[in-house]
């Protein structure tokens, strides 16, 4: 029994031997990774990185130079209107015409339902005939009495003094009539809107049928020869604008216009704290655009850092955190993460402190997608 155990034990040692030999002449298999594709990215040296050039796009509005806004004198219901946005009208022109809420009599021939501006009508039609018969009883005392003064023989009916008096009569008829002219005027100034100024209906605010109060808007009209742009910066905006700056804006069909900048507000708007900016055509001749038109303004600027040795990068270029901001360089092959201390964040650019020597290729796109030791390759 044992020499059999024995035996077996060296057969499987022998099998034991066997396999290891046959693995030890076998060739080694080689496991390769098969490397990814280099990530994309953009770069700018750090000798350009002293100035940010940027182009900035703010949604404006064209107004005329003189805008008006034209309100209600008087509470009532508006009755008729004659204007749209965007038509032309003259000076003077009707635009709508608001009768008294209450007191509402049949419609007049001037078309008023208003008890007023009906009681003023009949108030200047009385003084009319007063001053008529006025005039007729002058007349006939004057004729009467210079037939006395020809006529001796005649009885005298008529006096002087009668004559005198009737020409008073005319006098205070006349008065009468031209006041109550002036308070028909003054009370159909108060019921007919009429426009102050040539130009461009621009926004219209009521409708017919809408009840309205005294010194409530009504429309506003702008004159359409001289236009202006006006748009909205922060802080940081305005302080690279300047007066007679040149910027540039987008019509609607995507054509550029200059412009030049005329106005800058001096105060932040007290909602929105942003300044109001106001640019003009350079050359009005070029321009055919309507006020109350929404267009884009480009402006160009030139980003200077505060520090003469710190740069300026777009902040997409810069990783922020709370242990360690950092950016990628490059020697063209590999990103290689580079610390940095952040001085400003200014909108979508930040003010950066390292020093790096002029030729360093900074990357700026892509930099999010990167990792230190990374294979990349550069795009224009």
């Amino acid at each position: 029994m044992n020499k059999k155990k024995t035996i077996g034990a060296i057969i499987i040692l022998i099998a034991i031997f066997a396999l290891v030999a046959k693995i030890s002449t076998q060739k080694p298999v080689v496991v390769t990774e098969k490397p990814g594709n280099p990530q994309n990215v953009s770069v700018q040296l750090a000798s350009s990185s002293k100035t940010l050039l940027q182009e900035v796009e703010y949604p404006a509005t064209i107004v005329g130079d003189q805008e008006v806004s034209v309100t209600a004198k008087s509470a009532g219901t508006v009755s008729a209107m004659a204007f749209g946005i965007g038509d032309k009208i003259g000076a003077g022109a009707l635009l709508a015409r608001i009768d008294d809420t209450g007191n509402i009599l049949q419609t007049s021939e001037k078309g008023f339902q208003s008890a007023q501006v009906q009681q003023s009508q009949i108030s200047k039609e009385q003084a009319d005939e007063s001053l008529a018969l006025a005039k007729k009883n002058y007349k006939n005392l004057k004729d009467a009495y210079d037939e006395q003064q020809k006529d001796s023989t005649l009885v005298a009916t008529v006096s002087k003094a009668q004559v005198d008096s009737a020409k008073k009569q005319i006098d205070i008829a006349e008065l009468q009539l031209d006041s109550a002219k002036v308070g028909l005027k003054s009370i159909l100034d108060n019921h007919l809107i009429t426009s102050p100024i040539t130009g461009v209906v621009i926004s219209k605010d009521v409708a017919v049928g809408d009840s309205v109060t005294a010194g409530q808007l009504i429309a506003k009209i702008s004159q359409s020869k001289n236009i202006k742009i006006r748009f909205y910066v922060d802080q940081t905006q305005r302080s690279q604008c300047t007066l007679g700056q040149e910027i540039s804006m987008l019509d609607a069909t995507g054509n550029s216009l200059p412009l030049k900048i005329s106005n800058i507000a001096i105060a932040a708007d007290s909602i929105t704290k942003r300044f109001l900016i106001e640019a003009i055509p350079i050359d009005y001749s070029s321009t055919s655009l309507l006020s109350g038109t929404i267009l884009t303004v480009k402006i160009k600027t030139s980003l200077q850092p505060k520090n003469n040795n710190d740069l300026i990068l777009p902040l997409s270029a810069v990783n922020v955190g709370q242990n360690e901001s950092y950016i990628f360089i490059t020697d063209g092959k590999i990103a290689k993460k580079t610390s940095v201390t952040v001085v400003q964040v200014n909108g979508e650019t930040a003010e950066i402190a390292i020093d790096l020597p002029a030729e360093t290729r900074i990357i700026t796109g892509g930099a999010k997608l990167v990792h230190d030791g990374e294979t990349i390759s550069i795009i224009q």
